[in-house]
């Protein structure tokens, strides 16, 4: 790797750190705290992924959720893989598909995301309700979750690639690299 994309890769990370790190400065309802976070930090991995390759994009997806774990804002630790999961195909299919149409990258892209998401949590949830008899995630925690990781992720993966495509299509992110 040269300085160059370790430098870009470190300023995203950075920035979607930073991101991430709004929720516990300013005080942002739920839902806005979601979607603006949500889109932020995908736009973060995203511009990583398709403007220094995909290590760099897979390198945020995996550190974001430890750091969200760290803040406490992902409330159990064996979120935080199920998380990296939901990062890591939307990076791949964004990477993959950086060519296509923005709509279609930004369908596909935030679809597959929210799928593999919910489809993790719910069998999580019914994991931890099988393998400890007797323990289950709280309801309320639950369906909260269950909601997060629902058509929520199909709204902020759109705004995160729509963002991504538009910052390196009208800056100098998008130049030779």
């Amino acid at each position: 790797m040269n300085t160059r994309i370790i430098t870009g890769t470190g300023l995203l990370l950075a920035l979607a750190l930073l991101s991430q790190s709004l929720r516990l400065i300013i005080p942002l309802p739920n839902m806005v705290s979601m979607f603006l976070i949500g889109s932020l930090v995908g736009l973060c991995m995203l511009v990583a992924a398709m403007r220094y390759g995909l290590a760099s994009g897979l390198g945020i997806a995996w550190a974001t959720p430890v750091i969200a774990f760290m803040q406490a804002m992902l409330p159990f630790a064996p979120f935080v893989p199920l998380v990296a999961l939901g990062n890591t195909v939307f990076v791949i299919l964004g990477y993959l598909l950086k060519n296509q149409s923005v709509w279609l990258q930004a369908l596909v892209c935030s679809v597959a995301k929210c799928v593999v998401l919910y489809c993790s949590f719910a069998l999580l949830f019914v994991g931890f309700a099988v393998l400890f008899v007797g323990f289950a995630v709280p309801y309320p925690i639950g369906r909260a979750v269950l909601f997060m990781m629902s058509w929520p992720q199909i709204v902020t993966g759109t705004l995160a690639v729509v963002g991504a495509r538009f910052l390196l299509n009208h800056s100098s992110l998008g130049g030779n690299k």
